[in-house]
């Protein structure tokens, strides 16, 4: 399970890095085909939007890429977007972790030098 969710996260972010002309195709080529249409129209909706296309764009591209817009559930409530925001948060609890641990040994260095001077 968690294989999988890592290669969705790998797609994804290879996908958000893609050119908008070359979205659909690669989606088409990289996507998970036995994931429900509607529950793929929510996760290109999702990148869509992390790549910043336009909202007035979005309804041309799911339509070439064959789905329906998911009405309700923009990105906001798709699972692949709640798995982003917590793994942002852990990122950002790590960041902190790491920085009170860089400003502890800057302390003890600092007291380290202080005893020679």
């Amino acid at each position: 399970m968690v294989n999988k969710e890592f290669r969705k996260l790998e797609v994804m972010l290879k996908l958000v890095g893609s050119p908008k002309d070359m979205l659909v195709d690669m989606f088409r080529a990289q996507w998970d085909s036995s994931i429900d249409t509607s529950m793929m129209a929510s996760d290109f909706q999702t990148i869509m939007i992390l790549k910043g296309i336009p909202r007035n764009d979005h309804a041309s591209m799911l339509e070439s890429l064959g789905v329906e817009a998911v009405e309700g559930r923009v990105g906001a409530d798709s699972s692949m977007t709640v798995n982003i925001q917590a793994l942002q948060e852990k990122g950002s609890d790590v960041a902190a972790k790491v920085n009170a641990d860089l400003d502890q040994m800057r302390q003890r260095v600092d007291r380290f030098r202080n005893a020679f001077r």
